[in-house]
């Protein structure tokens, strides 16, 4: 199974500094590739725009479960089932269908804002959110919020800062967990942000898309780096599944 992950990227790195590749094994080798797409500015404009998108994505979903989690847990248990089966209509509905909807929606006044961030990012939420939604819900699951919250209101404590200051730090391994996740796959979301923005706001998957028309070497060493970015990110958030388990049996 290792070698079935491996050798497809090793291969893709060396062809990535290969000079000509027409025979068993290539003619020679050179860092070109490498340093066009270090030293294009696109690239690097491109790479901070996925992060930005990413990273609001992450938030914006983090934002919405820990709450909503927190008040079914509490007040509305029997909602819980609802709640992960609506979780699951990202991976049922294609992203072509969220963004041919949300552009119909958006292109018109008084919110004509397709072909921007501002609905590329709320999209990619949508789309990240199930991912965010099975680590989080595990920490939930892992504590017994009904005597923390308890515990806390015997002190005064209101159902805000119950949340922030009791339930939020214990969920907080799963929390980073689900975020780690959640920003890799938003990270490497390609079809909603062609189809949203396309080169009107760039991002790094629609760059490897544009530049591999014109340079295969540039995209493989791309294709390398993203594999990187989503081997440590995955590597990351199995590390603070570990954490997040850990300090439960404690």
């Amino acid at each position: 199974m290792l070698l079935y992950l491996l050798v497809p990227i090793a291969l893709t790195l060396v062809y990535s500094f290969a000079t000509n590749w027409s025979t068993l094994l290539p003619d020679g080798y050179t860092p070109e590739a490498w340093g066009k797409l270090f030293g294009d500015p696109i690239f690097w404009q491109s790479t901070g725009r996925s992060l930005i998108m990413a990273a609001a994505a992450v938030t914006l979903s983090i934002f919405f479960l820990v709450p909503t989690l927190f008040a079914i847990t509490l007040y509305a248990p029997k909602l819980a089932g609802i709640l992960e089966f609506f979780s699951l209509w990202p991976f049922v509905f294609p992203g072509v269908i969220l963004a041919v909807g949300l552009i119909q929606i958006f292109s018109n006044p008084p919110l004509a804002i397709s072909g921007t961030p501002w609905l590329l990012i709320p999209a990619v939420t949508v789309v990240v959110m199930p991912f965010a939604y099975r680590a989080v819900s595990n920490a939930f699951e892992s504590i017994n919020v009904r005597e923390l919250a308890e515990a806390a209101r015997s002190l005064g404590a209101s159902d805000l800062h119950i949340l922030l200051w009791v339930i939020f730090p214990s969920v907080l391994p799963g929390v980073l967990s689900g975020g780690v996740l959640a920003l890799s796959a938003a990270f490497g979301e390609f079809s909603l942000a062609q189809l949203i923005v396309g080169s009107a706001w760039q991002t790094l998957p629609y760059y490897q898309y544009l530049t591999n028309a014109q340079d295969g070497h540039r995209s493989a060493a791309i294709s390398v780096l993203a594999f990187g970015i989503a081997w440590g990110l995955g590597t990351l958030a199995l590390q603070l599944g570990r954490g997040s388990r850990t300090v439960t049996a404690v």
